[in-house]
């Protein structure tokens, strides 16, 4: 049985047209490459690790209760306290997840392959007047952490922010207070307060 041959000038054309589709795709590839270490060039953090954040929260803690006029803040200061020896990753590798309080209201952190935390949330997903005052203690801690002099600023606008989000479901409220992106929204877990830095 004889097979058919192609002539030599349709074989060397072959030959270059995959030639060429090889050097575009590994252009391609490299272009991809370039992209996703851009990308991960581009991602901030909030500079600091979860533990270090830890320490800021709960320093900030009892005058952010004092500046919301509850009595012995310091030593309500310790309910909302986040435990060092709790602090785990949670389900996935780079994320951050603990609760504190009686109505455990979750604090949850995104990291960045460094180990430090890109954003931090607080999320409330119990109802009542106790659940959104522990919210309300837990965020301003958190924008507290971030955020140094504008503090007096701070309790107006996350209640105002909260207020127009419970009032607007499916809508982001956001506000830039030091170069720190405030936002408050509802996710499908309940309403979530974070704190990033400004892209």
């Amino acid at each position: 049985m004889r097979l058919s041959t192609l002539p030599r000038s349709t074989a060397r054309l072959w030959l270059c047209m995959l030639g060429l589709c090889g050097l575009v795709l590994a252009g391609c590839d490299r272009s991809v490459e370039r992209e996703l270490a851009e990308h991960e060039a581009a991602q901030t953090s909030l500079g600091v690790t979860p533990r270090e954040f830890s320490q800021r929260f709960n320093q900030q803690l009892p005058e952010v209760l004092a500046a919301l006029q509850v009595g012995e803040p310091a030593h309500m200061a310790r309910l909302y306290q986040i435990d060092d020896s709790r602090l785990h990753p949670g389900k996935y590798e780079y994320v951050l997840e603990t609760t504190v309080g009686p109505a455990q209201t979750t604090v949850l952190g995104t990291l960045d392959k460094k180990g430090q935390l890109r954003a931090v949330g607080i999320l409330l997903t119990a109802r009542g007047s106790a659940a959104r005052d522990e919210f309300l203690i837990c965020a301003e801690s958190a924008a507290r952490s971030f955020v140094t002099g504008s503090s007096a600023r701070l309790t107006p606008l996350i209640k105002r922010m909260t207020g127009v989000a419970l009032d607007n479901p499916g809508q982001r409220m956001t506000e830039v207070v030091e170069r720190q992106l405030l936002s408050v929204e509802i996710v499908p877990q309940g309403l979530l307060f974070q704190v990033q830095p400004q892209q």
